[in-house]
């Protein structure tokens, strides 16, 4: 059955949530945060067992290419897709489907991962993937989803019904990120799953529902002609999507696979620590609830709760949970001040 999966992983972006640890030559998908390998290299061992590692197949920014074949040495270099430019998840997507299809393997299965997920269950994940194979196979777009076990604001969310682990659900809704009250709400429901962006369809399905839904991008992606490196000019020009809003949001067919594992999204850095992530020496006193980075240095906590403490050789940020989703502002900011320190 391994035989006809074909793995897409999408390995690029600038992760600038997790600056100044990630940078735009090392963004975070490349570093080794929480795990034994790289984010890059611990997502691609996931798919051991489901797929050859000549049906691999990586997404990234263009500067990125050495970085990955060093994390990657058995890498095809054909299954390396390098973008000039960041155009979001629907070009992304969109691009590996073509290039599978022009392979003549548009009627095999594609599997769309991000590269920053921590998952402690690889073979949970292969079993949640091989059920949504079934559904997958007869034309539909599978999503998987993730059971939530708190009342989340920073995650959007699939509407379905009670859906069982092993049950493969019709999605009626898409939801953005919520509010507290809200989420607490989906939460006591039990009617909603969490949004992780891991999709399973065959590629000739997922390039006629592009088609469909975003003709505009289509007939960019048609213009843009064989190959892993593409024109700038060309791959500037498509609408600059996500998956989500620009496709899955308005298709009939799509149904979710609740997850058979434990997930976590290092989106920035509190979500971090539910990982375990940090470096260095801490002692903590009547502290809690915080994220440090601080490598080769102690770090002692008196009365804190709810930050991110995280030095490298040249920047140190201190930050409340509650502006980790404007980091991503603040670094936009300093291309013209600071530009060296991203």
């Amino acid at each position: 059955m391994g035989s006809d999966f074909f793995a897409v992983i999408m390995a690029g972006g600038r992760g600038t949530r997790f600056w100044p640890v990630s940078t735009c030559s090392r963004p975070k998908q490349f570093l080794r945060l929480a795990g034994s390998g790289t984010m890059l290299e611990e997502t691609a061992d996931r798919f051991l067992g489901l797929c050859g590692r000549d049906r691999i197949m990586v997404v990234t920014g263009a500067a990125h290419e050495d970085t990955v074949m060093e994390q990657l040495p058995w890498m095809d270099r054909d299954n390396l897709l390098l973008e000039p430019v960041g155009r979001n998840t629907a070009p992304c997507i969109g691009w590996a489907a073509g290039t599978l299809i022009e392979r003549g393997l548009g009627s095999e299965l594609m599997i769309v991962v991000p590269s920053d997920h921590v998952i402690d269950n690889p073979e949970g994940f292969r079993e949640t993937v091989r059920i949504a194979a079934g559904p997958a196979m007869e034309g539909k777009l599978v999503t998987i989803g993730i059971p939530p076990d708190r009342p989340a604001t920073g995650y959007g969310y699939l509407q379905t019904g009670k859906c069982r682990p092993g049950e493969a659900c019709r999605v009626r809704a898409f939801r953005e990120k919520p509010d507290l009250e809200t989420a607490l709400r989906y939460l006591a429901s039990g009617d909603y799953l969490w949004n992780a962006g891991m999709f399973i369809w065959k590629a000739d399905v997922i390039m006629e529902q592009i088609r469909l839904h975003l003709p505009e991008l289509a007939r960019g992606l048609s213009r843009m002609g064989p190959g892993t490196r593409p024109d700038i000019g060309a791959y500037g020009s498509l609408e600059s999507l996500s998956i989500d809003f620009g496709l899955m949001e308005k298709a009939d067919d799509v149904v979710a696979v609740p997850a058979l594992f434990e997930w976590n999204d290092i989106g920035d850095w509190p979500s971090a620590r539910r990982c375990g992530v940090g470096r260095g020496e801490v002692l903590l006193y009547d502290s809690a609830d915080t994220t440090v980075w601080n490598q080769g240095r102690l770090t002692i906590l008196l009365g804190i709760r709810g930050i991110s403490i995280v030095q490298t050789d040249r920047v140190t940020l201190v930050m409340s949970d509650e502006y980790s989703q404007r980091l991503k502002d603040i670094v936009d900011g300093m291309e013209d001040i600071h530009p060296e320190l991203l």
